[in-house]
């Protein structure tokens, strides 16, 4: 990951990146919001020359050395000064939204490519979901913000440099007073506006467990528990605590901020007030007229006003820019596992020979004294047919799959299809091949059609495969009862949507796998939160239903197994026993023991 990006090189850095994504998104707009920036912000500046022209003209006529005609003139210009901008700044608005609408759009668009593109391995990966949940924090607003930055930066330049130019024409010595005057606001902000920023930033941690913990009082579940269970004041204790420590250190912080303000707005005034003398001096010997006098005090306290505005929005972009750069370092990621060029492209019509030799398995970025989590696996699955993975929590299960799905490649050992090493076939045809249900299922806020129908999305949509599909799911018992049967929505605060059980959200995670009848199904724990009545009918199912498809089940219920084709029993990341189950219940070893020990249970919990 990048350095942390509170220097003004990281804010350079990562700014010069966002102009580059505005750049190549929508060129014309930016281009445009520069020029208009760049004129708004030194059209002001003719407001004060113009007006210090009518108090010159005004006085003249009173001497009778001039005329109205030069009046009028210097009338019409200042009312122009303020109508001009006016019009301009809702043209501006107009244009900043139009702008930010657009590169939120393509943005949301960029990140969605990106993201996507990445491998499930990385998305695992803690490193990831640390960058994930930082970049998060503002969202990619402070990507947006960091294009703003530019148009406010083109702004002030433009205003410090005509007000500058102002006050040279006037006298030489009002540009160094000005300048003297304004410099020690960048370091003012640089050590004490920043300080609450690193403050906010070093405490991320501390306000994640704040959310965390107001979320047992937000979220139904947690707080039923909160209720329940009497735990209020325990976390209210643990709010209050983090909250008063982050308070502290921002008051004092703050008071630190306010008395050094207060020694800066001093070293204002007095360069302030050598100006006004220096000025006033000018115009009572005649060098100067009256209204060059206000030209002069009006761009000299704009000048500063700008400065320090600007200065300010540095230090909040500089806040924009941590989080900005964690969306750019998301951006450059790239995926770990690719198709090589040379990949085998194949289309799988029929279920593959599937041949684990020898594998062995750490997760990536682990020590390498770290133990395997596989360790020499070999097995064989043959076409169409049907298996099953057992095995206590931890030994291995869902690792292995992942293998198989190539989220992972293999630290030793090879995995075969159809002999072919799995890293010589493109990964697309081989993840369209497989279809897989994993134990945390996500739930989707869609119609119950549009939530099968994932399952194969890039085909035409098959009413009758996805009647049969909820039927041999047991959905079919539920949809049938919603008025609106496949178009129910599933999802309480859509209109007439309704909330579905965990249970039933599972039903129709085993819809989807029926529905894409792929030639090699994975089902991880398919009915751990499903009924005996309908999981029995679910496996039915698949032993009916996916004839001549290659089923892998992963499983602690050991009933569910029985009538598979193999079994393979893992401990420890190794395979200890496989074979049918009666060949294993023959070898009277720990699968016998088990499955006899699972049994007892349901005989005497039926005996109850």
């Amino acid at each position: 990951m990048s350095s942390h990006p509170t220097d003004d090189k990281g804010l350079f850095a990562v700014a010069i990146k966002a102009i580059g994504f505005a750049w190549r998104t929508s060129r014309p707009l930016f281009l445009w919001l520069i020029f208009l920036n760049i004129f708004s912000g030194s059209i002001v500046y003719l407001q004060f020359t113009s007006f210090s022209a009518i108090v010159d003209e005004i006085i003249g006529i009173k001497r009778g050395t001039s005329t109205t005609d030069e009046l009028i003139r210097s009338s019409v210009i200042l009312g122009g000064s303020f109508l001009v901008p006016t019009l301009l700044s809702n043209v501006v608005g107009f244009l900043r939204n139009k702008f930010r609408m657009t590169q939120d759009l393509h943005l949301d668009m960029y990140r969605v490519d990106k993201q996507s593109s990445l491998d499930i391995g990385t998305i695992e990966s803690s490193s990831y979901q640390n960058l994930l949940r930082s970049a998060h924090e503002w969202g990619t607003s402070s990507i947006l913000g960091l294009q703003d930055f530019v148009f406010t930066s083109a702004s002030s330049f433009a205003g410090i440099l005509t007000s500058m130019i102002i006050l040279w024409s006037l006298n030489p010595w009002l540009v160094l007073f000005a300048t003297l005057a304004a410099a020690p606001i960048y370091f003012f902000y640089k050590k004490y506006s920043m300080e609450v920023f690193r403050i906010r930033w070093f405490s991320i941690e501390d306000y994640r467990i704040i959310s965390n913990r107001l979320s047992h009082f937000e979220e139904m579940q947690k707080a039923v528990d909160v209720i329940l269970l009497k735990l209020k004041e325990w976390f209210k204790g643990q709010i209050y605590d983090r909250l008063s420590n982050y308070n502290a250190k921002v008051i004092k912080a703050e008071k630190r901020k306010s008395i050094s303000y207060g020694v800066l707005s001093l070293w204002y005034l007095m360069f302030l007030f050598a100006a006004v003398a220096l000025m006033t001096y000018q115009s009572l010997s005649g060098s100067i007229a009256v209204g060059a006098l206000l030209l002069a005090f009006n761009t000299y306290t704009r000048f500063y006003q700008t400065v320090n505005g600007y200065i300010e929005s540095i230090s909040i972009t500089e806040e924009s820019s941590r989080y900005a750069a964690r969306w750019f370092e998301l951006f450059e990621l790239r995926p770990q596992l690719t198709s090589s060029p040379l990949a085998v492209r194949v289309r799988f019509e029929q279920p593959p020979l599937v041949e684990f030799r020898d594998v062995s398995f750490r997760y990536p970025g682990e020590d390498t004294d770290a133990p395997l989590v596989l360790k020499n696996i070999s097995f064989t699955i043959q076409p169409g047919e049907k298996i099953a993975i057992i095995g206590v929590n931890g030994s291995g299960k869902t690792t292995l799959i992942k293998l198989l799905c190539r989220t992972y490649d293999p630290t030793e050992g090879q995995i075969l299809i159809n002999g072919t090493d799995l890293r010589d076939i493109n990964l697309q045809d081989w993840q369209s091949a497989i279809g897989v249900l994993f134990q945390d299922f996500p739930q989707y806020h869609l119609t119950i059609r549009e939530s099968i129908g994932l399952g194969d999305i890039h085909s035409e949509v098959d009413v009758t495969k996805m009647q049969d599909a909820a039927r041999f799911s047991g959905a079919d018992e539920f949809i049938d009862a919603f008025p609106r049967k496949f178009d129910q929505l599933v999802w309480k605060e859509f209109r007439d949507g309704t909330d579905l059980s965990k249970g039933q959200h599972q039903r129709l995670a085993v819809a989807r796998m029926f529905y894409r009848n792929a030639a090699i199904t994975i089902l991880d724990e398919p009915t751990a939160s499903i009924d005996a009545v309908t999981e029995e009918k679910i496996f039915s199912s698949l032993e009916q239903n996916m004839e001549g498809k290659t089923v892998i089940l992963i499983t602690h219920r050991f009933s569910s197994v029985k009538n598979t084709d193999k079994i393979l029993m893992l401990e420890l990341g190794g395979i200890i026993e496989q074979g049918s189950h009666k060949e294993l219940m023959l070898l009277n070893q720990k699968y016998a023991a088990l499955y006899n020990m699972q049994a007892s249970r349901y005989l005497q919990d039926e005996a109850e």
